[in-house]
């Protein structure tokens, strides 16, 4: 699907459903670096900002997320779409990465897939507390279309799947334990095990601490997030608030 396509997708949804009612979003982060699926894609102080549009009593969202850090070596502006029900979720998000050092176009109106710098992900996922109170998250992500092809110029439908389970809850504290890993759904014989966030494997153990700062009616949570990554052998430590939600 070309952008003026998903303009005029989006455009039609908006207009069809905002009779159904309608809220607006927006909040803003700030941390020490930007981890993603077991992969550190910014490692200075970046700024990050979500601003969305809810619909049908906020079960559909249409938004834009955008993040850069400090010295302008990472950039990042992606378009989302996820309906939320019963504790079952779907989303598409079209992630555009157009940091400097990448090999691929910055142009955001380029979805040619062997020069663009966007890709299409889907993912679905669950919250078991939502019905059986119990603390445990899953999520399936797949890359079904943008810059992740294998050696024979076919999308590899790169996939990640991640549970996470909280350890400890309180008023004022969330500990939540991580474990992901990747694999590809298509690959040529050339590709071995490569996928998208590198190799099949376990790429992603997490720690997660969150303590929900309340400065007045305002509320700034404060994490700290440690992840390992055992197919890269690499390790990080990040730090963050989210500033504002509203």
């Amino acid at each position: 699907m070309n952008l003026k396509r998903l303009i005029l997708v989006l455009t039609a949804l908006m207009i069809t459903v905002a009779s159904f009612g309608q809220k607006l979003h927006l909040s803003g982060s700030l941390q020490n670096m930007h981890l993603w699926r077991g992969l550190q894609v910014a490692d200075g102080g970046v700024l990050s900002a979500d601003m969305g549009l809810g619909l049908i009593d906020d079960k559909l969202k249409i938004g834009l997320w955008g993040g850069t850090d400090f010295t302008g070596d990472y950039k990042e502006f992606d378009y989302y779409i996820s309906y939320t029900v019963a504790g079952f979720s779907v989303a598409v998000w079209d992630i555009f990465n157009y940091s400097p050092e990448l090999p691929f176009s910055k142009d955001i109106f380029n979805y040619n897939k062997y020069s663009t710098g966007h890709f299409l992900d889907l993912g679905l996922s669950y919250d078991f507390d939502h019905a059986f109170e119990v603390p445990l998250r899953l999520k399936w992500t797949t890359v079904f279309a943008g810059r992740d092809l294998n050696s024979a110029g076919q999308n590899r439908y790169s996939s990640f799947v991640y549970a996470e389970y909280s350890v400890f809850r309180d008023e004022h504290w969330i500990v939540d334990l991580g474990l992901g890993g990747t694999f590809a759904l298509n690959r040529s014989d050339e590709d071995g095990n490569l996928n998208f966030y590198g190799r099949d494997n376990i790429n992603q153990i997490s720690i997660r601490t969150t303590y929900r700062l309340k400065l007045g009616r305002y509320k700034m949570p404060i994490f700290a997030h440690a992840m390992w990554n055992p197919d890269a052998r690499k390790g990080y430590l990040q730090v963050g608030v989210d500033l504002f939600a509203f």
